[in-house]
């Protein structure tokens, strides 16, 4: 399948031009929404840099991101995978991969993604996008292109399977033969099988629809735009660590405490361990967002075709909260801030400025050398100080090259830098009046605390960060019902800034005898 970044428009076409700046201004209108959405992803390879045209090249020209891209290896569908010799069996008694299937079909949200679609929620969300344009036919979203994309790994009667196997593993025609057979991880990765165990294409992969990503073969969009948000979808909110922890596994964790420590000391292993998941799974989401922000950009200069993200600003590039922001937290309620600073680094925005969702941005510095984060600083400040403009395709193509080059730096930069250190940087470059921030926060620290455990610090010495943890995560989830009315709030809400300030520091104080 094509390279997301197939899709970017010649430079000249869509760069900010150099006369003067229209600084009209844009009103966002948009329901935040739920952190889990989207549950879905079709099957994108990464691809490496030397696929990639540069913004003038003659492909990079031709390129439309609404054509279906070329047809995929060929999907078999769940079915390929229930033989009870292969990944069928009973869960109980039978190690994970054999029973994988069983899992997903019995518990697994993304097995339920097509079904969602034939409920009340899904059928508002169609009619109020039908709303804006009477012209279009009325669709259910069972056959919405700006659904399915995401919501069914195949199309007709596999469609009913949801979001299944080869969603995530890569369409199974090339190599299911091939990886069963000794040798299977290279033969299969060859052939296609996704390898799921960089926890860089594991993250990009499940961003293809959690953050966004190329149309699916059949030309579907595969994209939450701001007007999707505001029919009622909820807004998508990535991160590889979290997902995976909600997910019911199906699968052996080699970054799970005692699985990392063995291969620390396994003889020539990569020794990657829960930290440098998270570091990894952050670089890939922030590739995912990168090239989702090219296609929106180009998109943007085309006619509207009522089925992707056709403006800009697409404000889903943006944070949320920065427009949709009641006075929630203490530190916009009382006079006494001191308790609580507000950030004063160069790259924030003034106030009223948009900010490029802080959820994929935050805590970049701790996982590449400074000069490629610079490198991204300067992307990030020109869009947020012209975010009216749209942005430059050479430096998105730059920043993607920065972060497939800042892959190879992140074992070395973290792997002697210790807990304390760790905690200590997260809680220093975090807004804590921002929820996007915080939460970024919260998931490097649980994979500081969860490297620890892998590297032999004791339950008892853990105990008050992981007690810490738990509470910080509480603080940060939005309420799901209130007054006993089911009423569902995808913001958060009863948001405490100085609260989250405090467990902050509370964290880091802990970690700070761990070694």
């Amino acid at each position: 399948m094509a390279s997301p970044t197939d899709h970017f428009q010649r430079q000249d076409t869509w760069s900010r031009p150099g006369t003067a700046r229209n600084s009209q201004p844009f009103i966002a209108a948009a329901l935040v929404a739920a952190a889990l959405a989207g549950l879905a992803l079709l099957a994108v390879r990464a691809r490496g840099t030397a696929d990639r045209p540069s913004a003038a090249s003659p492909d990079a020209t031709a390129a439309n991101p609404t054509r279906p891209v070329q047809p995929p290896r060929a999907l078999l569908g769940a079915g390929s995978c229930t033989s009870s010799g292969c990944h069928a069996s009973a869960v109980e008694g039978h190690a994970a991969w054999q029973s994988s299937y069983t899992v997903w079909a019995t518990h697994d949200p993304h097995a339920r993604a097509e079904r969602v679609l034939h409920e009340p929620l899904a059928a508002q969300i169609v009619a109020l996008l039908a709303a804006r344009d009477p012209s279009r036919p009325m669709v259910p979203a069972h056959e919405h292109t700006a659904c399915i994309g995401c919501h069914a790994t195949g199309r007709g009667p596999m469609a009913r399977e949801g979001v299944s196997c080869e969603s995530c593993h890569g369409p199974a025609g090339d190599w299911l033969v091939a990886h069963t057979v000794p040798g299977w991880r290279a033969a299969g990765n060859m052939l296609g099988m996704v390898d799921l165990a960089d926890p860089f294409v594991c993250a990009q992969q499940c961003a293809g629809c959690h953050v966004g990503g190329p149309p699916a073969a059949d030309g579907s969009p595969r994209e939450v735009s701001h007007d999707l948000i505001a029919a009622g979808h909820p807004r998508l909110a990535f991160e590889l660590r979290s997902f995976k922890q909600a997910e019911p596994p199906h699968w052996r964790d080699r970054f799970a405490s005692a699985t990392a420590s063995a291969a620390a000391s396994a003889p020539d292993s990569a020794a990657l361990d829960p930290l440098d998941e998270w570091a990894l799974g952050r670089l890939g989401a922030a590739h995912a967002f990168l090239e989702q922000i090219a296609r929106q950009a180009g998109a943007s200069t085309r006619p509207r075709s009522g089925t992707e993200a056709d403006v800009w600003p697409e404000f889903t590039a943006f944070d949320c909260y920065g427009c949709h922001r009641p006075a929630i937290a203490a530190v916009d309620r009382d006079s006494d801030t001191a308790a609580v600073p507000r950030q004063t680094r160069p790259d924030a925005p003034h106030v009223g400025t948009p900010r490029l969702e802080p959820l994929h941005w935050s805590l970049l510095d701790l996982v590449m050398p400074a000069d490629m984060a610079a490198r991204l600083h300067a992307f990030r400040h020109d869009v947020q100080h012209h975010w009216y403009e749209r942005p430059d395709a050479a430096m998105i193509l730059a920043c993607l090259d920065t972060i497939d080059a800042a892959r190879t730096h992140v074992h070395p930069a973290l792997a002697d830098m210790s807990a304390s250190t760790i905690a200590e940087r997260v809680v220093a470059q975090t807004d804590p009046a921002t929820w996007d921030e915080a939460t970024a926060a919260l998931a490097a620290l649980e994979a500081v605390t969860a490297r620890s455990a892998a590297r032999g610090a004791t339950p008892e010495s853990l105990e008050v960060a992981v007690a810490r943890l738990k509470k910080l995560r509480g603080l940060l989830e939005f309420p799901g019902n209130v007054a006993g009315h089911g009423v569902r709030f995808d913001s958060p809400r009863d948001y405490d800034t100085r609260a989250v300030a405090g467990e902050l520091k509370a964290i880091a104080a802990a970690l700070e005898a761990v070694r």
